[in-house]
């Protein structure tokens, strides 16, 4: 027992010094030959050949072959070039290349983990990196940077400028001469187009481009797209029809955890002189979702495979009892009065894609002034008509009520006179009251926020209210995260339609928090870094990705069997509770914080004067 402790604390405490499983050639063509270590001798390669530490790899005049290191590291190697792997353990990997020419793609790595391309001249440090690397027998190398970034470090600093460089993506550095001075230059078209084309072995020059030509339509495509988002605030004013500038923008465009190309624009505006108003729209020029969960415990997607021009949305609407100061720096010290009260708020998400037909999730907030209350509420009664008596936080009604559906122009004979947009505008500023026939069905009103009757202007369709069962257990996973394991929460509430007890619903939602490549944090990636909190933040984003699905099984309409986890889960359907077009039944949503940042930085000045 004693000993097996001790293998443990070794395990545990020198990990850099475990020798992991070795390299392997996954592919070759031509000319390709071994020395399966550092003593050993040349010999022929073959597809599957393990190489050790200590051991190399090189290609003849027409040889080419691809290398695959135990992290998932890919090595591509042009014709004649030779390349030695110095160092192969767990946590610390460094490749040296001789001479030649590879291409090298670095999955993100394990916490602490280093790996490290070396030449004759300069060391290069990667993490989440692809680039091509050249280096000649007289001291000449040259560097193109794909994706990420690439540190680099001369091994013989050169006579006059800087011996490191942090070289990021769309950049590259060449040295014509040892000893002589270099700085980090924009890759040309030609050496992009090299660097990017395949390399794997054995290919015809027409079939390594065929994959780039389909990068390039992609990245025109991108191109367009990001052309587009230059005018986002019109977007944001033709969308709500708003009429206010931004008090504050913020904006950046990364990849979702589906691989989609997002464009994230912010804006806080005030479209009343006592009200502030927050966008968060989420851009896609193709949404793609293969419908499988990412972590084993998410929700069926129904959409379309592929979306063309995704747009996804939330709103933050909230008014106070009194004008706001015309300068946000003032406003710290104005929110820190006690005389100052919101009135109602608002947080609408929305998928319109199609501004005909729009899936929106929602829920309202009024100010309850009822002595020991005073606060926001969330309850049945904010869509109670006018002048009905607030509810006590002893009636068992009070629990929070979404608003959910899908709007669609109602503008034909017969109908509400109110467009999909025109009714999303409403829900925004509560504009909306129960319908009264004990199914959830809701009917626009004609006053601002403070409905003074429930008469109406007619009832909408496909549109319900639901308050939250007090009955079923919620549903959530996972409930222990270890420090390395993917930041992903799965989370459902089951939701009584219209509080009649006979049909129900679940709001679900997946939750991940992910890098500006898509990838999928750790609590280590937030720990072991030594970046600043605000390069940070710039690099990390939250998606949230939400359903509204059918209840199904024994239990779905009996709330109080589902008593855990397990069984809400069970009683969750694949089905979603509303009929929407293919621009994808769910919301998806990424949120970053550079809005919040921005406005720290704006008022951080009046911040700093108080003093709590």
């Amino acid at each position: 027992m004693r000993t097996n402790i001790l293998s443990l604390l070794l395990f545990i405490a020198l990990p850099g010094v475990i020798l992991a499983e070795e390299a392997k050639i996954l592919s070759m063509s031509g000319e390709v030959e071994v020395r399966p270590t550092r003593e050993g001798i040349w010999i022929p390669a073959k597809d599957g050949m393990e190489v050790a530490e200590g051991g190399a790899v090189r290609t003849g005049a027409k040889g080419g072959a691809v290398v695959l290191m135990p992290n998932k590291t890919k090595v591509w190697f042009r014709k004649s070039t030779t390349l030695e792997i110095e160092q192969r353990q767990t946590l610390a990997s460094r490749l040296m290349l001789v001479f030649g020419k590879v291409k090298i793609r670095v999955p993100h790595l394990m916490r602490r983990e280093k790996f490290e391309v070396r030449t004759p001249v300069a060391v290069c440090a990667v993490r989440g990196t692809e680039f091509t690397m050249g280096a000649t027998d007289d001291g000449k190398m040259d560097l193109q940077v794909l994706f990420g970034e690439v540190k680099l470090k001369f091994t013989i600093p050169p006579q006059k400028g800087s011996a490191e460089f942090n070289i990021p993506q769309g950049q590259g550095l060449s040295t014509a001469e040892a000893g002589k001075a270099v700085t980090p230059v924009l890759l040309t078209a030609k050496s992009e187009r090299d660097a990017m084309e395949n390399w794997n072995p054995g290919l015809k020059p027409e079939e390594r481009q065929k994959e780039l030509q389909q990068k390039d339509t992609d990245r025109a495509q991108i191109k367009d797209f990001a052309r587009a988002t230059n005018n986002t605030e019109n977007s944001v004013k033709n969308f709500l029809n708003v009429v206010k500038e931004s008090d504050l923008e913020a904006g950046r465009t990364l990849t979702d955890v589906h691989g989609n190309v997002v464009r994230v624009d912010q804006r806080m505006i005030r479209p009343n002189t006592n009200e502030i108003q927050f966008f968060n729209l989420v851009k896609r020029p193709v949404y793609g979702n293969d419908g499988s969960s990412l972590a084993g415990g998410g929700f069926k997607y129904n959409g379309a495979a592929s979306v063309p021009e995704r747009l996804d949305y939330v709103q933050m609407t909230m008014a106070f009892n009194r004008d706001l100061p015309q300068r946000i720096e003032e406003w710290p010290s104005f929110f820190n009065s006690n005389t100052i009260n919101p009135s109602w708020a608002s947080f609408v998400m929305a998928n319109r894609t199609d501004a005909s037909e729009i899936f929106f999730i929602a829920q309202g907030y009024k100010y309850d002034p009822t002595a020991g209350r005073e606060m926001l509420v969330n309850n049945p009664w904010v869509l109670a008509p006018n002048g009905t008596t607030p509810m006590l936080a002893s009636d068992p009604n009070d629990r929070n009520v979404i608003l959910t559906g899908v709007l669609k122009n109602d503008t034909g004979a017969g109908g509400t006179g109110i467009s999909a947009v025109e009714g999303l505008n409403m829900i925004t500023r509560l504009q909306v009251v129960d319908a009264g026939a004990a199914n959830g069905t809701l009917k626009y009103t004609n006053s601002l926020a403070n409905p003074v009757n429930g008469s109406g202007t007619g009832t909408m369709s496909d549109v319900v209210w639901a308050i939250k069962t007090d009955k079923a257990a919620s549903y959530s996973e996972p409930t222990n995260r270890a420090d390395n394991a993917p930041i992903v929460q799965y989370q459902a509430d089951m939701y009584d339609v219209g509080n009649a007890h006979s049909s129900y619903m679940w709001s679900a939602k997946e939750n991940y928090v992910i890098n500006n490549g898509g990838g999928i944090q750790t609590a280590g990636d937030f720990t072991s870094t030594s970046s600043d909190p605000l390069t940070l933040l710039k690099n990390v984003a939250l998606e949230s990705v939400m359903y509204i699905k059918q209840s199904q099984g024994v239990n779905a309409t009996n709330p109080t069997a589902i008593t855990n986890s397990a069984l809400a889960k069970a009683a969750i359907s694949n089905t979603d509770y509303f009929a929407y077009k293919g621009a994808g039944t769910n919301i998806d949503l990424v949120f970053i914080p550079d809005l919040m940042m921005a406005a720290v930085q704006r008022m951080l000045p009046a911040i700093t004067n108080f003093k709590n």
